[in-house]
C-alpha cells in the first residue's frame, strides 16, 4: 500500500494523490540514480515539482516525520 502523503523535504509541497503518489514512487530508482550520477545522495522518493527552484526532494510523510527513500528523517 502507498503511503497517504509524500512532502517535499525543502519548500513542503504535499503530493497526496493516490495515482500520482504511486506514478512518484515508480520512478524512485530512476531518480535516484540521476542523483547519484551528479556526485550526490538521493534524500527523498522523486524530485518536488519545484524543484528548479527549491532543489528539494519527496519524502514519505508518516504523520509526525518524513522518511525519505535512504531512510532520511527530516
Amino acid at each position: 500500500m502507498p503511503p497517504k502523503k509524500l512532502i517535499c523535504d525543502r519548500c513542503g509541497a504535499t503530493l497526496d494523490n493516490k495515482e500520482e503518489i504511486e506514478l512518484a514512487l515508480q520512478g524512485t530508482a530512476s531518480w535516484q540514480n540521476f542523483i547519484r550520477e551528479k556526485g550526490q545522495e538521493p534524500r527523498g522518493v522523486f524530485p518536488c515539482k519545484h524543484w528548479i527552484r527549491c532543489q528539494g526532494e519527496m519524502v514519505v510523510f508518516t504523520g509526525k516525520e518524513k522518511v525519505g527513500g535512504n531512510g532520511h528523517k527530516g
